[in-house]
């Protein structure tokens, strides 16, 4: 008797574990393609919903789907979706920009079968036909801009350098550009090659930047406004950076006698502070080279570091102390804050130092 019970019991355990491992969410998809054939860029984003059902008898689950690149972006049912009921992945592909054959895919996890799938979208996408909004990105009012920022890239201390830009009328009447009302510092330059923007035409923008006017180093913003007739925003800002770097060329082949700047650490870990509270540390600077190192510039990276070396001329083997503090703002994270700090070293003329902190905010 007792045999049979347990032979009985041994059965009703192999069902039980054969029907729970039947008991699951099974996905299948009306297609797993979607060809768009030849779609206009014009027309804008590309878009399909691909449809499931549940064929399981368990409830199912998306738990992740991944386009293969940021062009694509699908949307998809969050809830669980029951057996025998439907779900959706919607895709959407960013045409603009993309002209040509395209292929992407779109990988599908689920809590049931198969665990993994992939879909694929695919077309052609036929550009549109190229304008003044794609070559004159920049709008300003009724004048459109090739650039409203002249870059100025690495430019050195001794160098000049004129960079330009085409100006475009939009509007439905001439410009006027009052060039000669253009208030500029005295290492820049600006002029053009005409002064009214006629309809539908263009006008040249030229920039000199002469660095050896401006006795600065490192990255320069600066900006000014070109003030037009334009009745819509009639002042236009034009933006300028430059890199200046400084020109070691003189002394290119007199390496022994180069001063040479070395930091005792280029890093410190404020730790642990509290929003809105201020800590302070020191960097020490020394000069190991065999003439005079000249601190040109220190700048911090923003306004909650306040930086000052206590002496900007060493003579060799002579050291100082960069005194740094930091305010902490309103963060309740990790921040970090750079500090460069510019010499006449050739060899490390710009060396960045770094702070940080783990800031908590007060409620915490």
């Amino acid at each position: 008797m007792k045999g049979k019970i347990s032979w009985l019991l041994i059965c009703v355990g192999i069902l039980f574990h054969h029907s729970s491992l039947l008991a699951q969410a099974k996905i299948s998809f009306d297609k797993n393609i979607h060809d768009f054939g030849e779609i206009q860029e014009s027309d804008g984003d590309a878009e399909v919903v691909f449809e499931f059902t549940n064929t399981g008898n368990k409830p199912l689950s998306l738990t992740s789907v991944k386009a293969s690149c940021g062009c694509t972006t699908p949307d998809w049912s969050t809830e669980d979706v029951a057996p025998n009921k439907k779900g959706y992945i919607n895709v959407k592909y960013s045409t603009k920009n993309r002209p040509g054959v395209f292929s992407k895919t779109i990988s599908v996890r689920t809590n049931g079968v198969p665990q993994v799938l992939v879909l694929t979208i695919k077309g052609n996408v036929i550009a549109r036909p190229k304008g003044p909004k794609d070559w004159y990105p920049m709008e300003v009012g009724n004048l459109r801009f090739k650039t409203t920022h002249f870059v100025f890239n690495n430019i050195k201390n001794t160098a000049k350098d004129t960079l330009s830009s085409i100006i475009y009328n939009q509007g439905k009447s001439p410009i006027e550009l009052y060039i000669d009302q253009i208030k500029v510092p005295s290492h820049v330059k600006v002029w053009s090659n005409k002064t009214t923007v006629a309809v539908k035409d263009t006008v040249i923008l030229y920039l000199s930047y002469d660095a050896s006017l401006k006795t600065d180093y490192g990255y320069i913003f600066e900006y000014f406004q070109i003030p037009t007739s334009d009745i819509n925003q009639p002042k236009k800002r034009i933006n300028i950076s430059a890199h200046i770097k400084e020109d070691f060329s003189a002394v290119a082949n007199k390496k022994e006698e180069w001063p040479k700047s070395s930091f005792d650490k280029r890093k410190h870990d404020f730790g642990v502070m509290k929003a809105l509270d201020k800590a302070s540390t020191k960097f020490t600077i020394t000069n190991d080279g065999k003439s005079t190192l000249l601190i040109r510039k220190v700048k911090a990276s923003c306004g909650c570091t306040a930086t000052k070396p206590n002496k900007t001329e060493l003579a060799p083997g002579e050291s100082t102390t960069l005194d740094v503090t930091f305010t902490a703002g309103n963060y309740n994270r990790s921040v970090t804050k750079s500090i460069t700090v510019i010499t006449n070293d050739p060899d490390h003329p710009e060396n960045t130092l770094q702070i940080s902190a783990d800031v908590k905010s007060a409620e915490e």
